[in-house]
């Protein structure tokens, strides 16, 4: 199923299957993020609760002590005298917190109260003298000794009012004042009650605290705070927002909402969750504003608080103001994912498009590539069959030469050896003079039979110059040849330059056919130097063959004709040996020093042929090392064409990668017109090589009878180098001309 779909688009398919899985991760990732900073901020908030109960509870502890404190203070003290009125103002301006300090008696008649503020100034409370406190709910309660008192934490003997609008504060500063009353007896010396003591304090000791908190959150950029204590019924007795009071930071003491409005039964979660005990942060709708919030809540309570007063303390914050920051990183966060994803998205699909366009180019140009490859590979096919065609002939033909000269060799043998004879009948003649006209007339019938044999000598002498007449043609040949495998050698190197070139620009995937390229090369480099010794030494034995030729012609002509002169004179002789006998006697000797002449050409002659034998087996030997290497050419050249093969099927496979099976190659692959070549004759091969081993085994044969024949030919030897020299030389051809070498600047144009 994989293999049809294309590179290009499984590519698309990871990267966008990546962008997602990235995606994802990040999108979790940001997410937990966001929700840990949204808990941070729910964490501050609430212990921002935490921290107000706390400060309520030491303020609470330290006004319970007060109390109890003033009491003992005025045990032994006169209660109605201006030294106790002074007593109590420097109280409440040591304290700052208390508006009036009452000391009355037990039926509630005022005996002494402090007439300065906390501030130092004169206070009209003199009309308080007239009042008679029995009926206040703070001094009942403390007469009956209802106390809110924890013996556990150390509170006893003090009665608490919670905060709520104090009337005598109305009568004496002609205002409305919201506090909180905290009274005692007073006892004697003998422990016995003599009064009762109020401390009548602002709410200052909490809504300062309130104050606080705020300007820690403007700090933090919060402005919507919004602190909130309820009393054990669920009434709000302190609400502090100055976000809904125009960012103003006094305490307003709303009496519509101040011990009335009450918010558990008005629903409110937090408030809900708090008079049940607990504490914690939630978000919920506030039920007057109607704008979410995030509401921590937590009861007032520790070591330093009366359990049974039950307040709870109330931090809210808009969510949206608290939310702020973490609301823009979102916004910043999806308009970036939005712009990073669609740019990954963009990328993907233009890096897996141009990563295709490039592979199928790579692909195309590989499948071109190799096309010029086969074509290369082929045509070094051909000429490597030719070459090696061509060399099978040549040996065909130098082993017919081989034999010729054998036979030559064996001729002049023959030739030496009746020269030997003859002069051995000349010797007899000549001891056998004295013998009479007998022998005379067997000197003349042997003088006959000198002339028909030197006859033959001669016939076979110019039977013998037509067929090294002959071995010249086919040296020529043989030298045509070499010509031709000259022109095989450029054309190799040529085609292994060509062949560098491609595998240059096929980089990588040319490196293997860049190592056969050079080692074409270099075969065709040793095939151009064998060719060239080959050229030299077949200008050589051309020039030495007809050197011999012409000077064993111009020996045999004259001895010849010096035989004919000498066969004259013989038959002259024996017609008239009755009347000259001494006249034969003598041409007898000079025929037979004659005679010695013509045996030691005879050897001179065999030394020349058995030299030319020696080089027609250099030739042999160099001819068959030619077939031997244009056979490795052909071998070589096959080994390139199955790796171009290879390298054809990996084209294929690689566009197969990158277009998918679905796609057909033969859209953009190029035509291979390649034609596999028939293998080599392999018979007639093996009957050249059959033909070589019989040839050789003729030549082990008649080598033993080149001995014979070389003390004859000595002397023509040397006489035919004397006319060798004479002989004007054949131009020789310039093998760096025939053949030009890897740098020549006639490759420039390719």
């Amino acid at each position: 199923m994989l293999d049809k779909i294309s590179l290009k688009v499984k590519i698309l398919i990871l990267s966008l299957g990546g962008i997602a899985i990235i995606s994802i991760f990040l999108t979790i990732f940001s997410f937990i993020n966001f929700s840990n900073q949204e808990q941070t901020v729910k964490d501050k908030i609430f212990f921002t609760a935490i921290t107000f109960s706390d400060q309520i509870s030491d303020q609470f502890f330290e006004r319970y002590g007060d109390v109890k404190t003033f009491s003992l203070h005025l045990k032994n003290s006169n209660l109605n005298s201006r030294e106790t009125v002074n007593y109590l103002n420097a109280l409440t301006k040591l304290n700052g917190i208390y508006d009036l300090i009452l000391v009355c008696d037990l039926n509630g008649h005022l005996l002494s109260v402090n007439d300065q503020s906390s501030e130092g100034k004169k206070i009209n409370s003199e009309i308080l003298y007239k009042e008679n406190f029995s009926k206040t709910a703070w001094f009942k309660e403390t007469i009956a000794k209802k106390y809110l008192q924890d013996e556990k934490k150390g509170f006893t003997d003090v009665n608490f009012q919670d905060a709520n609008f104090d009337e005598v504060l109305d009568k004496v500063f002609r205002e409305k004042r919201y506090g909180t009353i905290f009274s005692s007896l007073i006892y004697n010396s003998k422990g016995e009650p003599i009064g009762v003591i109020s401390n009548h304090a602002r709410f200052n000791w909490v809504e300062d605290l309130a104050t606080r908190m705020y300007e820690n959150f403007i700090q933090s950029k919060i402005k919507s705070l919004h602190i909130t204590l309820i009393n054990k019924e669920g009434e709000i007795i302190l609400d502090y927002n100055p976000f809904r009071n125009n960012n103003k930071k006094e305490i307003i003491h709303d009496e519509k909402i101040l011990n009335k409005y009450n918010l558990v039964k008005s629903g409110q979660p937090a408030a809900v969750q708090a008079n049940k005990g607990e504490e914690g942060v939630l978000e919920s709708l506030n039920s007057r504003y109607k704008i979410w919030q995030i509401q921590s809540y937590t009861p007032v309570k520790g070591d330093k608080m009366v359990d049974e007063l039950s307040w709870k303390v109330l931090v809210r914050v808009d969510r949206d103001e608290a939310y702020t920051s973490i609301i823009n990183l979102k916004i910043i966060f999806v308009f970036t994912f939005i712009i990073v994803i669609s740019c990954s998205i963009f990328l993907s699909i233009y890096f897996s498009k141009s990563l295709a366009n490039k592979l199928i180019f790579v692909a195309q140009s590989l499948a071109k590539g190799n096309e010029k490859l086969n074509k290369t590979s082929n045509e070094s096919t051909k000429n490597s069959e030719t070459l090696y065609s061509a060399t099978t002939r040549q040996a065909s033909s130098l082993q017919q030469s081989v034999t010729a000269v054998n036979e030559i060799s064996a001729m002049m043998n023959k030739t030496a050896e009746m020269a030997e004879n003859s002069r051995m009948k000349s010797n007899e003649n000549i001891q056998k003079v004295n013998e009479g006209k007998d022998i005379i007339n067997k000197m003349v019938n042997a003088i006959q039979n000198i002339k028909s044999r030197n006859q033959d000598i001669m016939d076979q002498v110019i039977e013998g110059n037509k067929r090294i007449s002959e071995i010249v043609k086919v040296i020529s040949e043989i030298e045509n040849k070499t010509k031709v495998i000259n022109e095989i050698v450029f054309q190799t190197k040529l085609l292994s330059f060509n062949a560098s070139v491609e595998a240059a620009r096929a980089g990588e995937h040319g490196r293997g056919f860049s190592v056969v390229a050079e080692e074409v090369g270099n075969l065709a480099q040793m095939s151009g130097t064998a060719s060239k010794e080959i050229s030299t030494m077949l200008e050589n034995s051309i020039n030495k063959v007809k050197n011999i030729i012409s000077q064993t012609k111009a020996n045999v002509e004259t001895i010849v004709e010096q035989s004919k002169k000498a066969m004259a004179q013989g038959e002259e002789t024996s017609v008239e040996c009755s009347n000259i006998f001494e006249k034969i006697y003598n041409n007898s000797q000079e025929v037979n020093h004659i005679i010695y002449e013509i045996a030691n050409s005879a050897q001179e002659q065999a030394k020349g042929v058995e030299e030319i034998n020696h080089a027609m087996h250099d030739l042999d030997n160099v001819t068959n090392q030619n077939n031997s290497i244009a056979q490795k050419s052909s071998q070589t050249a096959k080994e390139l064409l199955t790796q171009s093969h290879e390298l054809e099927q990996m084209a294929n496979n690689l566009l197969l990668i990158v277009l998918g099976s679905n796609y057909n190659i033969e859209k953009i692959s190029v035509n291979n017109n390649y034609n596999p070549p028939a293998n080599p004759p392999v018979k007639k091969q093996k009957e050249n090589n059959e033909n070589l081993n019989e040839f050789g085994k003729k030549t082990d044969i008649k080598q033993s009878t080149h001995t014979q024949i070389n003390s004859q030919i000595k002397k023509v030897q040397s006489e035919s180098e004397k006319k060798i020299d004479k002989v004007p030389e054949k131009k020789k051809v310039n093998p760096t001309e025939e053949v030009p070498s890897f740098n020549d600047p006639r490759f420039e144009d390719l």
